[in-house]
């Protein structure tokens, strides 16, 4: 089967170009692979962040053709062109915002071939106007729709009732352990060797609630003096609100903020280093940052948002937190920190090992062959 992807990927960053290429990567195996990807992602004028590109890590052993600018609708004729005479037997695409919505609507339904859509959100973390027309227009006349979690399979179906719409799974990002640290190596590189850590990973974003976990901090450091809290990502708006944060709950001096994106080569020093990952999120229906957890063997204690809890098993691979409020997250990871860590780590390799690439790629091919 020839299959083609259609979405962001090397050198775009992200988790979203990640999984397009280890999803692209375990299809090739048996499949003819090609990703079309974009010339551009974001205009630079509502870009958040600083670069959108990463060419740190290794070019993927796969066919990437750059072939449209999802915001300029004068190169979607042409994406359309060059993916015909590919001519593909399955297309597939993520959906996560509705920026992307016109272009890949456009694009859909134009194709003669089947379209199936991976989406991991139907209910967006920021506010877009119109967001369910767009939603309607970008996943309306696709085939066969993916979900990443029951929450967003629950949202999916408000929206379209009638559509044959599957509860999948996100598998764990298995890219990133590459086994040059220990857990002891990882916290001597830092300098966190007496330490126990706390790992928030990730762009930050307002509903990320980063916010929350400092002041939990600084309730939980009273506590436990030894803990640390290492803070990993770019800040999308205001980073001054952070490290003023960090200033007034006098928390500093036991913080260390890695204040940029960060390439994939670095990401196993955090993880490694960290004794819990904490998601303190304000809104959420799952966590690319969870996988690359669970497949390092890090636990992780989240707030009761979206589809957190599902991924979570608690007391298992950790803890879901009572509420999302400061005193709930300090309380949930003060317990966590109480439990067995190494039998938490077990168990959350074991469950990364649960929901493989390979075994999304045979339910995605499961499922088109029953519809053909």
């Amino acid at each position: 089967m020839k299959i083609a992807f259609l979405g962001p990927a090397y050198p775009f960053r992200g988790g979203i170009a990640q999984f397009i290429e280890l999803l692209a990567k375990q299809f090739d195996k048996e499949h003819q692979v090609k990703i079309f990807t974009f010339h551009k992602q974001y205009p630079k004028l509502i870009f958040p962040g600083k670069e959108q590109q990463d060419r740190t890590g290794k070019t993927p052993n796969i066919e990437i053709e750059p072939v449209l600018t999802p915001y300029n609708p004068i190169t979607w004729p042409s994406a359309i062109k060059k993916i015909k005479k590919w001519q593909p037997d399955l297309l597939i695409f993520k959906y996560w915002i509705p920026f992307f919505a016109p272009a890949f609507g456009y694009i859909v339904r134009r194709l003669k071939c089947k379209t199936v859509c991976l989406i991991d959100n139907i209910e967006f973390h920021e506010k877009w106007l119109f967001a369910e027309k767009f939603t309607r227009y970008a996943l309306g006349n696709c085939d066969l729709l993916f979900t990443m979690s029951a929450a967003v399979w629950q949202d999916a179906k408000c929206i379209f009732p009638q559509k044959q719409i599957v509860e999948a799974f996100h598998p764990p990002y298995d890219c990133y352990n590459q086994q040059k640290y220990t857990k002891q190596t990882a916290k001597q590189k830092l300098e966190l060797t007496d330490k126990r850590v706390i790992l928030f990973f990730g762009y930050i974003k307002l509903y990320k609630g980063l916010d929350l976990l400092i002041a939990a901090f600084s309730k939980l450091k009273k506590q436990l003096p030894n803990l640390h809290l290492l803070i990993v990502g770019e800040v999308y708006g205001d980073d001054q609100v952070y490290f003023d944060m960090l200033r007034d709950f006098d928390v500093a001096a036991d913080t260390t903020f890695i204040n940029r994106f960060v390439s994939d080569v670095e990401v196993e020093l955090y993880f490694k280093a960290a004794d819990v990952l904490a998601l303190p999120y304000k809104q959420a229906t799952q966590s690319g940052v969870l996988h690359i957890a669970y497949d390092m063997g890090l636990g992780a204690v989240s707030t009761p948002q979206g589809g957190l809890p599902e991924l979570i098993e608690d007391g298992k691979t950790g803890l879901v937190a009572k509420e999302t409020t400061a005193q709930a997250i300090s309380t949930a990871l003060a317990s966590y920190l109480e439990l067995d860590l190494e039998k938490i780590s077990a168990n959350c390799i074991a469950k990364s090992k649960e929901s493989s690439w390979s075994k999304l790629a045979e339910l995605i091919i499961k499922k088109v062959q029953a519809e053909t």
